[in-house]
This record gives C-alpha cells, structure tokens and sequence, in this order.
C-alpha cells in the first residue's frame, strides 16, 4: 500500500510539474527568451542532457521544478561566472530582463494558465474515452404521494422514454432535461403496459431539502460497483457485482440504505451477507475510517464509515461535443468549488484541517489508485486545477507574485528598484515557509488523528 502511494504521488506530481513548468518554458521561447534550464526537482542536479540552447535536468528534490532564463537579474555580483559568460554570448533582445513588461507577463501567467488548461483537457478526454458514470435504467420505481408526479398521473413500473422532447437515457439526465420553474410544466412520454402516455407537470421546490422535486424514484439497487484495493470489502472477499443482501441481519434492497448503515459506524464490525454469481457468503467486516466533509455552514473534516466499495453505476460512451460539454461544465464547477473553500478558509467558515500539503496529497494519490486508474486520472486534473490556483498567489516567489511585480512595471514604466523587489522576495519566501511548516503540522495532525 505504501509502494502504491508513493508511485501514485510520483506520477502526479511529475505530470502536473511538468505541464507547469512546460508552461513557462513554451511562452518563453514565442517570446524569444533564451531558456538556459528546464529543471524537475530542486537542489543537486542528477541528470542532465543539453537539447539545443537548453539544459534538461532531473534534480534531487522532486517538489516541484523551475525554468531558468538568461538575463533574469541584472545584478551580475549575483551571478555565477558561467552565466556570466553564458549571457555574454546571448544577444540583448533574447535576455529576460530586456522584455516588454508584457511579455514577462505572459511567461509567468503560463504555467498556472497550462495547469488549468490540462485539468479541461483530462477531463474531456477522459469523457470521451471512458464514457459517464450514470445511474442506469429509465423505470420509474417508487411515486411519492401528493408529488407532482402523483398529481400528473405517475404510476411505478412508467418507463420514461423522453422529457420535452429530447430521449431519456438515464436517471441523471432529469435534472437537466426537466424545465426548473413551478410555472413551467415538462413532458413525459413514458411507456406503460405496452402504450405510450403523455404526462406533464410542474416541478416542486422542496426550501427543506434545497432541491426541485417531481417526485418519482429510481434507487440504486444494494449492488457493489467498484471495490477498493486493500480495503476491508475487498479483504472479506466482495467483489465488483455482488449483491448486498443484509447487514447485522436486517435486510437491504437499496444502495443509500448500506450508506445509511455504514457511514455512523467507523471501527464497529457489522455482519454482512452478500451473493456474487449465485453463492452466497458472509463475513465480519469493520468500516474503516475515511475522511469526509461535514454538513452545514461551517466546513470541517470528519470521520465516516467506509468499507471501500462504490455504487453500481454504469459507464456510457457520448460523442465528443457532449464530452466537450460535461468536461467544461465540470471543469467550471471544480473552479467554482476550489474558490468557495478559499472563501470560507480565509472567513474562517472552514477548518484548516481541510488544507492538505504533501503528505495528504500522496495519500489521496495512493488512494485514488486503489480504486482504479481512472479515478487518479481525475485526481490528477484536480490536483492540477489546484496548483494552478494556489500560485496565483499575489506574492513572491509565487507566479502571482510576479505578475503583480511586472504589472506594476507596466504601468509605472520602470521596473522595481532591486532592493525593494529584494525586500519582497524575503518577505514572501518566509510567509512560503511558514505555510509549508504549518500545512506540513496539519498534514501529520490529520494523518496521526
């Protein structure tokens, strides 16, 4: 399990490192800039190899890289006499520091800018080459009395077969096909013993719940979908497709009834019996503890029952504009998402148990992989979208930082005097490492508690 953790951690960390850095280094020779090292990792150099003007090295510290240009400082007593010689080889106008403020710009907005175009990137392609999870079946089970659906002449065993127009392929679908407005009503055509009926009706919203309702449902039935490597499912021996038949013998015929039983017993052995392929077993089975976000105002971290399974859901493949479209639209929400937890991290609306550093990061990796590649391929986009994210920090040594730094050049038209910009480095550089002391505390905190 820690082999896999550690390979998972490596393989994001080098991926997102690099689309970052490749960011960089892309804008930077449009913009003609001589590129002396493109660097993955910090400190010693382990390997090296010069592709044209450029050193490609493999240094010994694997968190994170940089880019280094010619001409980056004009303070030669800093300067070592190979770069010294180096940039006087180079001409003027292929120096960083010579560059419209602009230009600087461009370059150090690139890397965060390629982070987030790669985590869009994963996430249509993975749509398109995975297809979407969704909730199977058209049939409508259950009616909830006095709904909207009930009032528009629902009955259970309705096969719905398009609403307003547009085909019905499966139960995710209803929120997006349905018009959300009490004024306007939807139309089904449903199938019922063999005849097509019109139904239509208006949705209800439920201020309790926060969500529109019509009222009839389709629950997923107490099947496994995927089952986590290492976890305790799968050390008791169920595997993907196994029917959930009870637990500490009281019977369960829908997936939300095992979340109900599991999620409030962390660390309590529960008796499950269960049917895969038409034998029956059971075993003792103790939920692991996981992390989870609490409910409420007020975000935090808790610990729920988890056994390591997932729900039955099934894959289906889409054209590739609509993957264009789920992949963006989810793309925009995990923006969305990332900037509401800053928001509440920084009104104190979040406990700082929710940051994650390095060590959360690899363990989530590890993770992810446990419960398939394609999970830490989405992991990886986040993880991306992320890093994007944090480095627009409007402070040295930060990306954000600076383009702060260079915008006001641009509209001062002269650059920073060099001890201020000396000051601001120093400033940020100890504000980057009392972050990383105290995310590092966080990070063990969360992992020993």
């Amino acid at each position: 399990m820690i082999l896999t953790t550690i390979v998972a951690f490596i393989f994001v960390l080098s991926i997102v490192v690099f689309v970052h850095e490749f960011g960089h280094f892309f804008v930077a020779k449009m913009n003609k800039i001589f590129v002396t090292t493109f660097s993955f990792g910090f400190g010693a150099k382990l390997l090296r190899r010069k592709i044209g003007e450029t050193e490609f090295v493999v240094s010994a510290i694997p968190f994170g890289g940089y880019v280094k240009f010619a001409g980056e400082s004009d303070d030669d007593s800093q300067k070592t006499e190979e770069e010294l010689e180096l940039e006087s080889f180079v001409p003027e106008y292929r120096l960083y520091r010579n560059k419209h403020p602009l230009q600087k710009m461009s370059v150090v907005l690139a890397g965060p800018l390629m982070n987030a175009l790669f985590a869009l990137i994963v996430f249509i392609a993975s749509l398109w080459i995975q297809g979407v999870r969704v909730h199977p079946g058209t049939v409508v089970l259950e009616v909830q009395e006095g709904s909207p659906a009930a009032e528009a002449g629902f009955q259970p065993g309705d096969e719905i077969l398009s609403i307003n127009g547009e085909e019905f392929d499966h139960w995710g679908e209803l929120s997006m096909l349905v018009t959300l407005d009490e004024q306007v009503e939807s139309t089904f055509r449903v199938s019922r013993g063999g005849e097509t009926v019109t139904l239509r009706l208006a949705p209800a919203f439920d201020p309790e719940d926060n969500l529109w309702e019509i009222g009839v449902r389709s629950p997923l039935p107490a099947k496994v979908g995927d089952v986590k490597k290492g976890s305790p499912a799968e050390k008791a021996g169920i595997r993907p497709g196994a029917v959930i038949l009870s637990i500490n013998d009281t019977t369960v015929t829908e997936y939300a009834e095992l979340e109900e039983f599991i999620h409030p017993r962390p660390g309590v052995p529960m008796e499950f019996v269960w049917e895969h392929e038409g034998r029956r077993d059971s075993a003792t089975i103790i939920p692991a503890g996981v992390d989870a976000s609490s409910g409420g105002e007020r975000l935090d971290v808790v610990k729920v029952g988890g056994i390591g399974i997932g729900p039955p859901l099934e894959s289906m493949r889409i054209p590739f504009t609509d993957a264009v479209s789920y992949g963006t639209e989810g793309f925009v929400d995990l923006v969305y998402a990332i900037l509401a937890f800053l928001k509440k991290l920084v009104t104190g609306k979040a406990t700082v148990r929710a940051v994650g550093g390095p060590l959360r990061v690899g363990i989530m990796a590890g993770d992810m992989l446990a419960w398939g590649f394609s999970y830490l391929i989405y992991f990886l986009a986040f993880f991306s979208l992320n890093l994007a994210i944090f480095n627009l920090i409007p402070i040295l040594p930060f990306d954000g930082g600076h383009f702060v730094l260079y915008g006001v050049e641009l509209v001062s038209g002269r650059s920073i005097n060099r001890k201020v910009q000396q000051v601001m480095m120093q400033v940020g550089f100890i504000i980057l490492v009392a972050l990383m002391v105290f995310i590092l505390f966080v990070d063990i905190f969360n992992l020993f508690s």
